[in-house]
Formats: C-alpha cells, sequence, structure tokens
C-alpha cells in the first residue's frame, strides 16, 4: 500500500511537469499493486491521477471511466472516516474529482451526463450529513428501521473511531491506558460484522420502507425527471466549486447546458465573505460601496454567462441549488453590472434547493391536503419585541385560522404536540448554530416538561409534519455546518432548513444573518398579506423584499436580503 502511494505522488509530479506518458505509467504501476487488495483510499487517488493524465492526452472516453471508478472508491468510504479533520482532507478531494468529471463530460457535450455527476456528488453530502449523528426516528414507514440504521451508524462510528485511535496514538505519551494489540483485532473484527449488518439493513430498508430509504441512500433522480417537472418560466442554476474553475448546470423545460463559469473556489469564496462582512454594516458609507462591488461583481460572474447564452430570457422564476460557499450568498440581493443598481429580486422570485432531486421529491410527496391553519410562536417577547409585532399581525391576517403562542406558551412541548396539524408554522425567536455539530443547532423556544425549549436538529428529523411552509424568522437559522470555516464545508445545509424539509415541510423560509427585529416584523407581515390574497410563496417573499426596496428606511439588502426560501416556490 505504500508503495502505491508513493507511486501516486510520484505520478502527480511527472504530471505537473507535463511528462503525462510517464505518469500514466506510474499511475498504472500503482493501481497494479492494488487489483487484488481492497484499498479503495489508495486506488480513488490512483485512478483520479490517472483520468487527468489520460484526459490531457486527449483520451476522454477512457478518462470519464477511470473519473467514475474513482468515484466508485470514493463512495465505498465515504461514510466510514469518523475524525474530523480526516473527513475534511477527505471530501476536499472528493469534491474536485467529481468537478472534474462533471466538466470533462461537459467537454463532451455530455450536458445531461455532467448534471447527473453533480446531482450524486449532492447525494453522498445528504448522506454525510446523516453519518454526523443520531437522528430521531421519522415517521411510520421508516420507523422500524431508524433506530436500527442511525445505531448502526454510530456503532460503526465509534469503531473507526476506536481503531484509528489506537493505530494513531503508538508512541504517544497518554495518561490512561492504550488499546493493545490483541483489542485491536477484537474491534477489527467487530467493526467488520457491523458494516456487513449494515449492508444488509440497507437491502431490507430499500425493499419494505422506500421513503426512508430515499432519505439515508441519497438516491438521485435522473435530468428529463427534472425538466419534466419545470414550468416554462422557472430555471433551475445548480452551481458547482473546484479548486480549479466552477460550473453552472442551468435546466430549463427544454434545456440542459453546462457552463464554465472560469472561476475557482478560492477567488469565489472571497467575495462571498465581502458580501457577509459588509452587508451587516447598512450605516456605513464604505461599506455600502463595497458591498454594491463585490454584488456587481459576484453578478457578472455567476449569471452574466447564463444571460449570454439567452438562457434567462422569458424565466421569471430561479431555483438555485448553490454549492459550498455559495450557500451563504443572498442571490437575490446580486446586482446587475450596468451600474443601474437593480437587484436580482426586482427582475425574479429566487428561491433555493440542496438539489435538484430534493426538489423534486418535495414536489411528488405532497399527497393529502394542506391544512389552512397557521401556528405562529414567539417565546422571547420581552427580548424581541418585534416578534410579537410579528405573530400578531399574523393573527390578524388569518383571523380564525391562526394559533398564535406568545412567551411562556411558546413552548417546545406544544410545537411538538400541535405541529402536525398546521399548514403553517411561523417561529420567531432566537436561532442557534452549532457549527462544530450542526446536528444540535436549535431554535429557542420555552421548556415545559420533558423538553428543554432547545429544538434541535436531530429533534426535528423526527417531527411528523404536514407543513406547506415553516417559517424560522430568528437569526441564523438558515445556516449550517461550513459557516465560518469551523467544519468541513461540504456539509451543505446541515441545519434546520433540511431537517424541516425531511419532517415534511413543503418549503422552509430561514436566515443567513442575524436579522434586525423590526424590519423583519414588517417584512414578514407583508409577506403574509401576500401570501393570504393568494400569491404563490415564491411571490410572496419576492413582492414583500420589494416593498422593503421601496421604503428608504429598509433599502440596504441586510434588512431583507437574509431571507431565503428553500424548497418549492
Amino acid at each position: 500500500m505504500s508503495e502505491a502511494s508513493a507511486l501516486s505522488e510520484l505520478g502527480g509530479l511527472e504530471a505537473r511537469a507535463g511528462m503525462l506518458a510517464a505518469a500514466e505509467s506510474l499511475y498504472r504501476d500503482g493501481l497494479g499493486l492494488v487489483e487484488e487488495r481492497s484499498a479503495p483510499e489508495v486506488s480513488w487517488r490512483l485512478r483520479a491521477g490517472l483520468a487527468q493524465a489520460l484526459e490531457g492526452r486527449g483520451m476522454l472516453v477512457e478518462s470519464a471511466q477511470m473519473f467514475r471508478a474513482a468515484i466508485e472508491d470514493v463512495e465505498s468510504v465515504a461514510g466510514t472516516l469518523a475524525l474530523e479533520d480526516r473527513r475534511a482532507a477527505f471530501l476536499a478531494d472528493k469534491w474536485d474529482v467529481y468537478a472534474e468529471l462533471a466538466l470533462l463530460e461537459g467537454a463532451r457535450g455530455r450536458d445531461r451526463a455532467a448534471f447527473e455527476v453533480s446531482e450524486r456528488m449532492r447525494a453522498r453530502q445528504m448522506l454525510d450529513l446523516l453519518a454526523r449523528g443520531r437522528i430521531a426516528s421519522p415517521r411510520a414507514d421508516g420507523g422500524q428501521f431508524a433506530e436500527r440504521e442511525q445505531s448502526l451508524r454510530r456503532r460503526i462510528a465509534e469503531l473507526t473511531t476506536s481503531l484509528t485511535g489506537a493505530a494513531e496514538s503508538v508512541g504517544a505519551a497518554l495518561r490512561g491506558p492504550g488499546i493493545a494489540q490483541v483489542d485491536r483485532a477484537v474491534v477489527r473484527e467487530a467493526l467488520t460484522r457491523a458494516q456487513d449488518e449494515y449492508t444488509e439493513l440497507m437491502r431490507e430498508i430499500r425493499e419494505r420502507a422506500p421513503e426512508y430509504a430515499a432519505i439515508v441512500t441519497g438516491e438521485t433522480v435522473s435530468t428529463t425527471d427534472v425538466m419534466d417537472r419545470l414550468a416554462p418560466d422557472q430555471v433551475l442554476l445548480e452551481y458547482l466549486l473546484s479548486d480549479s474553475t466552477s460550473v453552472v448546470f442551468v435546466v430549463t423545460a427544454d434545456t440542459v447546458a453546462v457552463i464554465d463559469l472560469n472561476i475557482n473556489r478560492h477567488a469565489l469564496a472571497q467575495l462571498v465573505d465581502l458580501v457577509r462582512a459588509s452587508v451587516v454594516q447598512p450605516d456605513g458609507a464604505a461599506a455600502r460601496n463595497l458591498l454594491q462591488s463585490s454584488l456587481r461583481r459576484l453578478y457578472q460572474v455567476l449569471l452574466t454567462p447564463v444571460e449570454d447564452r439567452g438562457l434567462l430570457s422569458g424565466k421569471e422564476r430561479l431555483i438555485v441549488a448553490p454549492h459550498l460557499e455559495l450557500h451563504y450568498l443572498p442571490f437575490d440581493a446580486l446586482v446587475a453590472p450596468d451600474f443601474s443598481d437593480e437587484y436580482l429580486v426586482e427582475r425574479f422570485e429566487v428561491s433555493y434547493v440542496p438539489s435538484a432531486s430534493v426538489w423534486l421529491r418535495l414536489k411528488e410527496r405532497r399527497t393529502t391536503a394542506v391544512s389552512p391553519r397557521v401556528l405562529a410562536l414567539a417565546p422571547r417577547e420581552r427580548s424581541l419585541p418585534g416578534s410579537r409585532e410579528e405573530v400578531e399581525a399574523i393573527r390578524s391576517i388569518f383571523g380564525a385560522r391562526a394559533r398564535v403562542l406568545i412567551g411562556a406558551e411558546a413552548t417546545e412541548a406544544a410545537l411538538r404536540r400541535e405541529a402536525s396539524e398546521y399548514g403553517i408554522i411561523h417561529i420567531a425567536s432566537y436561532g442557534i448554530l452549532n457549527k462544530r455539530n450542526p446536528l444540535f443547532s436549535y431554535v429557542d423556544l420555552q421548556p415545559e416538561g420533558e423538553f428543554d425549549g432547545r429544538l434541535e436538529v436531530h429533534e426535528v428529523f423526527g417531527l411528523d409534519l404536514n407543513a406547506r411552509l415553516v417559517v424560522l424568522s430568528a437569526c441564523q437559522t438558515g445556516l449550517g455546518s461550513g459557516a465560518l470555516a469551523d467544519v468541513p464545508a461540504g456539509d451543505d445545509w446541515v441545519g434546520l432548513v433540511r431537517s424541516f424539509l425531511f419532517a415534511g415541510a413543503s418549503s422552509v423560509a430561514a436566515t443567513m444573518w442575524a436579522v434586525e427585529d423590526r424590519a423583519t416584523a414588517r417584512l414578514m407581515e407583508r409577506f403574509y398579506r401576500q401570501l393570504e390574497s393568494g400569491r404563490g410563496l415564491g411571490e410572496a417573499l419576492a413582492l414583500a423584499k420589494r416593498a422593503s426596496l421601496r421604503d428608504p428606511r429598509t433599502r440596504h439588502p441586510f434588512y431583507w436580503a437574509g431571507f431565503a426560501l428553500v424548497g418549492i416556490q
């Protein structure tokens, strides 16, 4: 294995020196050493390197085949890396393999195949998310399997950690006993048994609980399926970032296109950081100027190439599937580069989805009638006086169809008891982001009985919702892990948004930064008035934001752009 790894490094050196034939030979020698062994953590690097060498020599078909073989190796070990630092390094390489295959398929004119590679990558992210912690049992069809599936997943992670920790602690000065060599053999055997048991369980789940299987396996849909469900005025923009370049997949009812944006992930991340640093300073002239220039530059990078191809012509609704740092960018605040100071929200309704596959499943799974009733909670009306105004406005708009809980009545227990009966759930409170383990991010409610008032992500997965919409009118409820780089950015939208979607909500409105109390109350009142008048979710939110733009007090994006609608417009 060490010799194969060394050949992989030598192959990379030859490739960087332009000696592609020599690189190919070294990679093939390395694969020859591991072909009789199960060593995907070595072989995927060899295959990816060989694929790059073949692509450089113009052997595109062979290169694509080798990239796909590398991805098979990647996916065979993606769920087994328990240590955070090892997972981070693994994911960083992983995204590039997918991105390079997508770029290659695009260069071959296989736009649909390229798009489906991107979807496959996002499915792996979904599975990696669920592996991060134990999630409460979902609804009836998967409940019988959920406890077994999550317990086994945790057991595998614990055994892997023990085994890896024992190997890495050799020679270290530790307080407490280490794991003896004989114990390592026992742990390895237990790990093998657990992995075999998990494989058998997944087969059973696919046969008897397909809905739960779709969650834990991250299965994807075809490009044709997505195209068939897009309306003529809709366009899906799915972004894929890598260290070499970035691409956008543009899907409409009759078109699939792959566009190279000619900018790498790190340059985009710097622009997003500038936007996020300056958008929260609405009163500073220097920050405003920096914000406008950054928003224009991002528009030019992310949307102008799509416009130049005529793919936004006749479109009114944008569905954005971001990637990595783009999850933290308010797309509807992007400014056209013609210096008209027109924000994207003034031309389009903008919504977000974790992936096209998730979007399609959200559209297909609604089989029962959605209740017209609204549940609104404001547990912290003293520290957030605007939250009381917010839920009272909901009472005024919806009348007898609204149940409003304020202060001590707005408990976690009440939400758990009643949530399944409402078509709209509105929570006006604090949102707390746990960047180290996003399964423990939470929305703050009042305690009652056995419930502590912290509605955590892993608990939301176990709710039984039938909601058209969940509104998390709180601070930073839309952020998942990856924010501020405390954990790997690959776990996109790990947080309350995705958990509420999995719990049964068709759409979730959440925030990207700490929103201002009074301005949020006014924005929400406008949104619900539009919704009650018969507007769709995306249109109602866009109209509410445009009204904020016309108000001189709230024209700055800080006051309105932080709200993102994730799910179905």
